[in-house]
C-alpha cells in the first residue's frame, strides 16, 4: 500500500497526467492534497473552492441547483484542461464517488492527450462519522450534512485495478 510520500515522488515523476482524488466526504482527501501541493508541483482544483466562488455555503445550506452545479463542475474541467494542455500535472478534489464522475474526467484528459491515476483515500464509515462529528462540534470546516453524507457513502462505486488506482488507506 503506497503511502503519502510513494504518491508525491510518483507525481514528480509524472507529465501531463490528472491525478483523481477519491473517496468519501471526511475521508481525508484535502488534507492529503495539502500534503502533495507541499512537495510536488501540481495545479490544484477543488470543487469546493468553485463552489464557494460561485457564493455556495454549506454551513448556510445555500446550495446550487443542477444547472448551478453544472456550471461548477464545467468550470472544474476547463481549468483541468487548460493546465493539462500547457503540459502540467492536475490534483482534482472532489468526492468523485462514481464510476461516471471518473470517466468524465478520463476523458477530459483523454481529450487533450493526457493520463489519469485515480488516488483512492480509503476509510471507514464509522471514521468518517467520528470526523463528522469533531468537525461539527469544532466548527472547523464547513460542516456538510448527515443526509449528503450519507448518500455519497451508500452511492459510492469503489474505484478498480482497471482505473490506474493508487490507494492511501487513511482510518
Amino acid at each position: 500500500m503506497p503511502n503519502i510520500d510513494n504518491v508525491i515522488q510518483r507525481i514528480r515523476e509524472s507529465k501531463r497526467t490528472l491525478f483523481i482524488l477519491c473517496g468519501f466526504p471526511y475521508a481525508g482527501k484535502s488534507y492529503i492534497a495539502t500534503e502533495i501541493q507541499k512537495s510536488a508541483d501540481v495545479v490544484y482544483v477543488a470543487i469546493d473552492d468553485i463552489f464557494h466562488r460561485h457564493g455556495f455555503d454549506w454551513n448556510t445550506n445555500t446550495l446550487p441547483n443542477s444547472d448551478e452545479w453544472q456550471n461548477i463542475f464545467d468550470e472544474s474541467y476547463t481549468i483541468s484542461k487548460d493546465a493539462l494542455k500547457e503540459g502540467k500535472n492536475v490534483l482534482y478534489d472532489s468526492t468523485n464517488q462514481t464510476l461516471a464522475s471518473r470517466d468524465k474526467l478520463r476523458e477530459v484528459a483523454c481529450s487533450v492527450g493526457a493520463k489519469t491515476i485515480v488516488i483512492y483515500i480509503q476509510c471507514s464509515p464509522e471514521t468518517v462519522w467520528k470526523r463528522w462529528e469533531k468537525s461539527a462540534l469544532e466548527k472547523s470546516r464547513p460542516s456538510v450534512s448527515k443526509n449528503l453524507v450519507q448518500m455519497t457513502i451508500d452511492q459510492f462505486e469503489t474505484p478498480t485495478v482497471a482505473e490506474n488506482v493508487i490507494m492511501i488507506i487513511n482510518d
